[in-house]
This record gives C-alpha cells, structure tokens and sequence, in this order.
C-alpha cells in the first residue's frame, strides 16, 4: 500500500502536546508521513499558562508555500487547524487552491472557540473568514461551540442545544461532510458525524471525566485523519479516532493535577498502530 502523505496547518506550542506537537506523532504512528506548516510558534499552549511567548509566521507561510509548488510536491491530505488571524486564513485559502488535486483529502477542524465562547482576540470577523475557507473543506470538524457560532446561533447555549442532527445538517450548507465534537449530556460526551451524500450519522458517546484535557480535539482530528486518509470509512475513523482519545484520557487520568499539560497519548499509541496494521490488512 503506497505511503500517504498528510501536511497539517497549525500553530506548533512548543510546550503542552497540541496542536503540532500531538498531530505529528498521531499521524505518523497511522503510517503516515506527516508534513508541517506552522502558522505561529508559541512557548506553551494558550490554556492556564501565563506569560507565553507567540510569534506569528504571516511572512513565512507564502514563502514555503511557494518553495514547496516549484518542488511539485503533492499531498493526499491538506489537515487545516488553529490559524489565528484574519490574514493566515486568506494564505490558507490560497494553500488549498494550489495544491489541492483532485484526489486531496481538504479536512478543516475549525479552531476558534469552546466552552461558549471565542478564544482570546478572535471575533465574528475571524468567525466569518473561517465559515468561507470551510467550503473548500470535504470535512470538517467544529466543536459544539464552533458548530453553533459558524450556525448563526449564540455560543453560550451550548450546554443547552438539543437537536445536534440540525445543526449538522444546517453546518452541510457549507461542507458535506460534518463532524461535530464535544456534545455534552448528564453523563457522556458524544462526537456526531453527518455524511449528507447518504444523509446518515454516526455517534461516538464516551463518559464525561472531571476536568478539562486540552489537546483532546487535536488528538480525535489527527487521529481520524490519519485513519481516513488511509482509507477507513468516515463512520469507523470517527468511532475509532473517539475510543483512541477516551484510552488517552484515561492514562492521564492518575496525574490530573497536571492536565494542562495535555494528555499522556504517547501510552495509547500502540492502538493507531495496531488499527494501521488491520487497515493494511483489509487493503
């Protein structure tokens, strides 16, 4: 089976395991080779550290860019995450109609937002940048308060949202496949996923452990990439890229003084190994 080959846009924080620094063992892990592109370097990841150090790359971005075109170099993937501004996403706009080929995966996990509201210096300007470069996505993967903001509806009801399967549906307006993430109910947290060619869902519903693990959204987007690239259905990668972030969670679970950190998925990896293995198998 030909090696496939993935480039993932989105900040590297150094210190944390996000972003970057977990999709690059994820992905390569599903016998993928993973190529980067970073839109900012930051010290740490943004959540509970202070006084972290970020150095946004704008004037870098065309430049690779560019080397990489008169390189002729080809992707099967383009896995777009946190951008950041206004600016970056118009570049990202630009990466995607250069390189996108007819067989190019274009998978966007619309980082902009959780927990009913925007992370820190974004707004509905950046929110609406976003929602455009989402219609040249075959997938894309919002959080529950991503899926409402790029819905038009207000972010703070977003423990309060009954219908999922709506808003997956209204979200298919701009891409056709629609992967919703975090979707909270007494007890379990579910990823939904709505394919509209067949117009069919999948749900992955795990418990809900106390505490917030940054970095789990990074790991479930890389994770189901890296499996759908290599040619698991959309239903399996999500079922599998969920159960593969719950083990994460769980090795973590005996640190969770530590959770801003990020999660210990570098125990759990053992499982995208094996799952690469049976996809090889079935190929």
């Amino acid at each position: 089976m030909k090696q496939k080959r993935l480039v993932t846009i989105q900040d590297l924080s150094c210190f944390g395991k996000c972003s970057i620094t977990a999709a690059l063992p994820v992905i390569s892990a599903l016998g993928t080779e993973a190529v980067v592109l970073p839109t900012a370097v930051l010290s740490t990841h943004t959540g509970e550290f202070l006084n972290y150090t970020f150095h946004p790359l704008e004037n870098e971005f065309d430049r690779i860019s560019a080397h990489w075109a008169s390189l002729k170099i080809e992707f099967d993937a383009i896995y777009v995450g946190y951008i950041g501004s206004v600016t970056l996403i118009n570049a990202v706009s630009r990466f995607i109609d250069r390189f996108k080929k007819e067989n190019t995966v274009v998978f966007i996990d619309p980082a902009m937002a959780d927990n009913g509201k925007f992370y820190s210096g974004l707004g509905k300007d950046y929110a609406n940048a976003l929602s455009s470069l989402c219609t040249k996505a075959d997938i894309i993967s919002p959080n529950i308060t991503e899926a409402m903001i790029l819905s038009g509806l207000n972010p703070e009801d977003y423990k309060n949202v009954t219908d999922i399967k709506e808003i997956c549906k209204k979200l298919s307006s701009l891409c056709d496949n629609v992967i919703i993430t975090g979707v909270h109910k007494k007890d379990t947290i579910s990823t939904i996923a709505y394919q509209k060619s067949t117009s069919s869902f999948t749900q992955a519903e795990k418990p809900i452990y106390d505490g917030v693990f940054y970095g789990a959204g990074d790991l479930f987007a890389s994770a189901f990439i890296g499996m759908y690239v290599n040619g698991a259905s959309l239903s399996d990668a999500v079922t599998n890229a969920s159960a593969f972030v719950n083990d994460c969670i769980i090795k973590t679970l005996d640190e969770r003084e530590k959770y801003w950190y990020g999660l210990k998925f570098e125990q759990s990896l053992h499982l995208l190994c094996d799952y690469y293995q049976k996809l090889r198998c079935d190929k």
